[in-house]
């Protein structure tokens, strides 16, 4: 069940009460959504999230009738209204099995990493588990709570999917990179969610001369690798010191470069954002 911080949700058109917020997922439910990291009363890279918001839809084979303008326009409500200045907000678009449809935007729950985290990087686990239409952001209750369920009873920050060839796709809520040298390595586009912040730290790497590959990569490849980081709205780019058994430097100059290149990358999201 989610929770929805602060005093305001909106529920279609309209702002709620977050007394009046209940939003409950059954199997046959198709919910497509995205989460917005706001900084500073801002929301970081908002017209990316959008894009994905309705290309989600469009490979499930839906169509999101909520115009761009009203996704904008609720978080500036609820920014506004909830006087938000850091958080996460999550914005919805849900079909149930009986034909009901309504669109959800709420300040949500999150968690940012600390300082200790990103000096010493975190522990990774993995998991045996593929989404299905990985390029597809949609609400899949049972795989996450398997995730979730995983991530507390060995005390990691993440667990990372294989799929059934034993290859590396992508995190629970995360994307990956290994690094070599001055280059990076990620999973295939094809297998994992196009995230937002992965697409910004391979513009950066490549600004920088820094090679990407993208590619198929075997649980068994990581020993090949020097370091290792994780990429999302809430972590930012976070080193790895342990993935399943194998541990990675977290002092890479490659890392260090791109943490404070996309630290400034979103400083500048900010400064130049407006509604």
């Amino acid at each position: 069940m989610e929770t929805a911080l602060l005093n305001y949700f909106v529920l279609d058109d309209a702002l709620h009460s977050t007394c009046d917020f209940n939003i409950m997922f059954a199997e046959n439910d198709v919910s497509i959504y995205e989460v917005v990291r706001i900084d500073s009363a801002a929301p970081l890279f908002l017209e990316a999230h959008i894009k994905r918001f309705y290309e989600s839809a469009r490979l499930e084979g839906r169509v999101i009738p909520v115009p761009p303008e009203l996704v904008r326009q609720s978080l500036k409500t609820l920014i506004h209204e909830n006087m938000l200045v850091f958080g996460n907000i999550k914005f919805l678009y849900k079909w149930d099995a009986s034909g009901n449809q309504h669109f959800f935007v709420w300040v949500m729950p999150f968690f940012y990493p600390n300082q200790e985290q990103y000096k010493n990087g975190v522990f990774v686990d993995v998991m045996n588990a593929e989404r299905p239409n990985p390029n597809s952001k949609k609400v899949l209750i049972r795989l996450i709570e398997k995730a979730d369920a995983q991530i507390a009873k060995n005390k990691c920050f993440e667990v990372i999917y294989l799929n059934g060839k034993n290859e590396i796709t992508e995190g629970s809520r995360s994307n990956i990179f290994f690094v070599q040298d001055r280059k990076l390595v990620t999973p295939e586009l094809s297998s994992v969610l196009p995230g937002v912040t992965r697409a910004a730290i391979i513009e950066l790497a490549r600004q920088s001369g820094i090679t990407v590959v993208e590619k198929k990569i075997q649980l068994t490849d990581i020993g090949d690798f020097s370091s290792c980081f994780l990429s999302g709205t809430s972590p930012k780019i976070l080193p790895v010191v342990k993935l399943h058994d194998h541990f990675f430097d977290v002092g890479n100059t490659v890392i260090n470069f791109l943490m404070d290149a996309y630290i400034k990358l979103c400083n500048t999201e900010k400064k130049e954002f407006h509604w």
